[in-house]
């Protein structure tokens, strides 16, 4: 008995180095982990420090591509971005915020191209119909109801008049309000229709003051069309063609937007 005691003794006492042994292994392990990853993230920040601070990453070109509308230097002067800072200076996203101000922009994509280079790619909207404002001047919009610009000069586009946006909010950059933008959608698929069938005759104005009344204005024909809402659109725009053909030069008014169709001459 005495002796099956002993020899448990001896046994635990056996174990006792052994377990020490592996604390103190883990724990080496441990500190030596530490070690690492603090000697890491002293790399990693005198890195930083140097790509920040290093004249070998300073921006030597800046190149802007995909511009039509506007020279490359008033986008770079929106960029704010200058020959000679930090090519890690900037956040990318700051850079397509300033760039955006400008409403004829789509999209931007800014590039690093290291060590010294930026290359900022533009995607421009193009004017598709001019908005007539109450000042005389014209708003032009793209087919999303972006406002690209105001100006006085009338484009050779097709005038929406009967606007509800506000005037107030008629800003560069801006769109037009949800009831605007769901008539646009409207005037789309009617300039649509009207390319469709090869009519000669431009096209000079849109009433979309009420949605189930839109009214077309042929300046050269002098003729106007009350087209009602844009069901059977496409039986109403070959009629239309029919009349403009047949009664050429000849001003007056043609309804589509009752149940019997006819022209009006004035």
């Amino acid at each position: 008995m005495q002796k099956n005691s002993r020899d448990k003794h001896r046994t635990k006492q056996n174990k006792n180095p052994k377990i020490e042994k592996e604390k103190r292994i883990k724990k080496y392990k441990i500190i030596k982990l530490i070690i690492k990853l603090f000697i890491f993230i002293a790399l990693l920040t005198g890195l930083v420090v140097y790509a920040f601070t290093s004249p070998i990453f300073n921006i030597s070109e800046i190149n802007i591509l995909g511009n039509e509308k506007f020279e490359k230097e008033e986008y770079l002067n929106l960029s704010q971005l200058n020959i000679g800072e930090n090519i890690f200076n900037f956040r990318k996203s700051t850079v397509i915020s300033n760039i955006k101000t400008n409403g004829y922009v789509e999209s931007v994509k800014v590039k690093r191209k290291l060590p010294t280079k930026i290359e900022i790619i533009i995607e421009e909207r193009t004017p598709t119909f001019l908005v007539a404002l109450e000042d005389g001047t014209f708003a032009y919009i793209n087919n999303q109801g972006y406002i690209l610009e105001k100006s006085e000069i009338k484009l050779p586009l097709a005038i929406i008049t009967g606007i509800s946006t506000k005037t107030e909010n008629i800003i560069e950059g801006n769109r037009l309000e949800n009831d605007d933008l769901e008539k646009l959608q409207n005037v789309i698929q009617i300039k649509d229709s009207i390319n469709n069938i090869e009519i000669s005759e431009d096209l000079s104005k849109i009433d979309i003051t009420s949605k189930s009344n839109y009214i077309l204005t042929f300046e050269q024909e002098a003729k106007e069309v009350y087209l009602g809402d844009v069901s059977n659109l496409s039986s109403k725009i070959l009629y239309m063609k029919c009349v403009l053909e047949e009664q050429k030069e000849i001003p007056g008014i043609i309804y589509l937007n009752q149940e019997q169709v006819y022209f009006s001459p004035k």
